[in-house]
């Protein structure tokens, strides 16, 4: 019986234990949810800023049916005093080595841009950005050379531009996606 009382004592203090640090988890959510959904949304725009300058957002639209492409925004921007227009995409993915997460640029006729990485949590993560990505967006290297000492990484990055690549040239006549003016 005095067993028993043990027990019983030791569920109770346990479950109360769990429940005030449910609760504590529950409250840190409602008040970091808008700040973290904000932050993500800053990224983006950061990334578009970074790949067409000046640019603004005509349409975004969430992407069905493809492995990494989730997101699409179509921009127009401007480049030697022209009007232009392109396509980003938002990319998630990740490999045994970690998450990656991009915007990728593209003009109207589906050539790619730039990228902008928005999460980068793979174990080479700084190889990966310098031995891949900058050399990328500079035009030194090309999308399909991925030896780089991040190989994974880069093969992943590979990947999602690949498919949004493929999501591009396919934009307007498919109906995967899902349009909302801006």
């Amino acid at each position: 019986m005095a067993n028993a009382k043990k027990y019983i004592l030791t569920g109770v203090i346990l479950g109360s234990i769990a429940a005030v640090a449910a609760g504590l988890i529950a409250v840190t959510n409602l008040l970091t949810e808008k700040k973290i959904a904000q932050n993500e949304l800053d990224a983006i725009n950061k990334g578009i800023s970074s790949i067409y300058g000046d640019s603004s957002i005509q349409s975004e639209g969430k992407v069905e049916g493809h492995e990494y492409v989730t997101y699409y925004y179509a921009v127009d921007y401007k480049k030697s005093d022209l009007e232009m227009h392109g396509y980003a995409f938002k990319c998630e993915g990740s490999n045994m080595y970690g998450k990656v997460s991009l915007i990728a640029g593209f003009d109207g006729e589906s050539n790619f841009m730039s990228l902008y990485l928005v999460k980068n949590e793979q174990t080479y993560a700084s190889t990966l950005v310098d031995k891949y990505v900058v050399p990328l967006n500079e035009g030194k290297r090309e999308v399909e050379d991925v030896s780089c000492g991040a190989t994974y990484g880069a093969k992943l990055v590979r990947d999602m531009i690949n498919e949004a690549k493929v999501v591009a040239s396919d934009f307007g006549v498919n109906k995967w996606v899902e349009k909302k003016e801006v």
